[in-house]
């Protein structure tokens, strides 16, 4: 059977990609090109990617969201820090019953372009600001100990990455709950050999009831 040829410059995060449709781009990215430097800026945005968003793994970050903001109450809006570029934030707001603020700390560490409105504040400052109900972060820093500062406040947080690549292995000392999600896919994966290397990790949650509401 003929695959399907892809633009190897196209933007994936352009719009929401199905799972099956962005595995089919990365696999065959990963075998006529090179991932890295793809998710390094060159593509047709300029973007730089570390997780892939798919509408599969969207929604199921949404219904996590969603559904420990009404086992708890809490009137805040959700946040998501370390940002990059906002994308996620962009793909969740229509799933997600409240406004979404997007931060991150813009400190050069990356070249990426971010839009305006996403608002140029460190972590531990825009949860004291914005009191949240609920924080998503995705791909903290490698080494970085903000995560853990982060969960240590007791908001039910989502962290989304790779243990091994990405925040402090000391954070997983943090009672959490990997949400085991079918539909992850990063820059580090092996696409070919579907071996993929992320997740979804709540921490500060129902456990029982996020998990069970997929």
């Amino acid at each position: 059977m003929k695959r399907h040829q892809y633009d190897h410059d196209m933007d994936i995060h352009e719009v929401l990609l199905s799972y099956s449709d962005a595995l089919a781009f990365l696999e065959q990215l990963e075998a006529d090109s090179d991932i890295k430097k793809y998710c390094n800026g060159f593509n047709q945005s300029g973007r730089w990617f570390f997780q892939i968003y798919t509408s599969e793994f969207v929604e199921e970050l949404a219904a996590i969201i969603n559904t420990s903001m009404e086992s708890r109450g809490n009137p805040g809006p959700v946040l998501e820090v370390m940002c990059g570029d906002g994308r996620l934030t962009e793909f969740l707001q229509p799933l997600i019953q409240r406004d979404i603020i997007a931060t991150d700390a813009k400190d050069g560490r990356y070249n990426i372009p971010y839009p305006k409105w996403v608002e140029s504040l460190e972590a531990l400052v825009s949860i004291d600001k914005y009191s949240p109900s609920f924080i998503v972060l995705s791909w903290e820093p490698y080494l970085s100990t903000a995560g853990i500062d982060i969960v240590q406040r007791g908001i039910p947080t989502a962290w989304i990455g790779n243990p091994e690549m990405c925040g402090h292995q000391d954070l997983f000392q943090i009672p959490h709950l990997p949400a085991k999600s079918g539909y992850v896919l990063s820059r580090h994966d092996l696409f070919g050999k579907r071996e993929f290397k992320t997740d979804i990790y709540l921490f500060n949650c129902n456990l029982e009831r996020e998990t069970k509401s997929q």
